[in-house]
């Protein structure tokens, strides 16, 4: 938010400062016009009605100054009234988004072959676990189609990750996706006058803290596929908790690791800028 009280803001103790000079300035006239060595009325009649006839123009005008006040606190409270009532508009839609987003979560179902020939079967959130390490698929690398379980056949050939969204096994996820998506673009396109660059991000933390380890390892091939996504996961620092260790390929690892370190020789080739792991306002392209 721009102004935390925009009711008392720095345009009405202005105002203010300034009426209060006319009052005080007011005090003084009956002095000045009776006292004055410069200014003697004795001779205009009764000082009483010297004096109202004198102050009462400057007492109107007093009045005014008071009736103008309580129209400017009453219209920035007004103010203040609808800005508060746009947040709180926008974090129960929010938070109505979220709750729909773990109702998509809990209601994920995976089965298939393991590699070890049995049979596995898993929900809720050991969905990503199940279909990262544990399900046997068909997955082609290079020339050749072979059954391997996700994290393997990303540990054999690094260029897997650019073709799984041909990997119908997967597409058990694209309605999580989809929705997850959605809940960072309505952060992202909050009205700034309303809530501040900074803000959002910790919005879009909240969303983050909601996301398991296993989520995020899925969260971060997948944005390598969509660009839009992608955009935001590197503005709001999505993969800020995600154990490098999680991912498959060694180039990866490696590529992150090197980011950590500072490493720049090493990181610039990272398919993520390193705003998808930090927070900052410049590598954000936040402003």
């Amino acid at each position: 938010m721009t102004n935390n009280n925009v009711t008392f803001d720095r345009g009405f103790w202005k105002f203010f400062g300034c009426f209060i000079g006319v009052v005080v300035l007011i005090c003084f006239l009956p002095w000045v016009f009776t006292c004055g060595s410069f200014l003697n009325f004795t001779g205009t009649g009764q000082i009483g009605d010297t004096i109202g006839g004198i102050m009462g123009p400057f007492i109107a005008i007093a009045a005014a100054g008071l009736t103008f006040i309580a129209f400017w606190v009453q219209y920035k409270a007004n103010i203040q009234q609808r800005h508060d009532i746009a947040i709180e508009r926008f974090e129960s839609n929010l938070f109505e988004m979220i709750h729909v987003q773990q109702e998509i979560t809990s209601g994920l179902k995976v089965w298939g072959e393991s590699m070890n020939g049995g049979f596995v079967e898993r929900k809720d959130r050991d969905v990503f676990e199940c279909l990262y390490k544990d399900i046997k698929m068909r997955i082609k690398i290079e020339n050749a189609t072979s059954n391997l379980t996700l994290r393997r056949a990303l540990e054999i050939s690094d260029d897997v990750k650019f073709t799984l969204r041909f990997q119908s096994e997967l597409w058990v996820l694209d309605h999580y996706y989809r929705h997850l998506y959605r809940i960072f673009k309505y952060i992202d396109d909050a009205d700034s006058l309303i809530i501040d660059d900074d803000k959002k991000y910790e919005y879009a933390a909240i969303v983050r803290a909601t996301l398991s380890p296993y989520e995020l390892v899925m969260i971060f091939y997948n944005g390598l596929l969509h660009r839009k996504f992608k955009t935001l996961i590197e503005k709001y620092a999505i993969l800020n908790n995600l154990r490098y260790d999680m991912l498959a390929s060694k180039e990866d690892k490696g590529k992150y690791k090197a980011m950590l370190r500072n490493d720049e020789n090493c990181a610039r080739t990272m398919e993520y800028s390193e705003g998808a792991f930090v927070y900052s306002r410049e590598k954000s392209g936040v402003k």
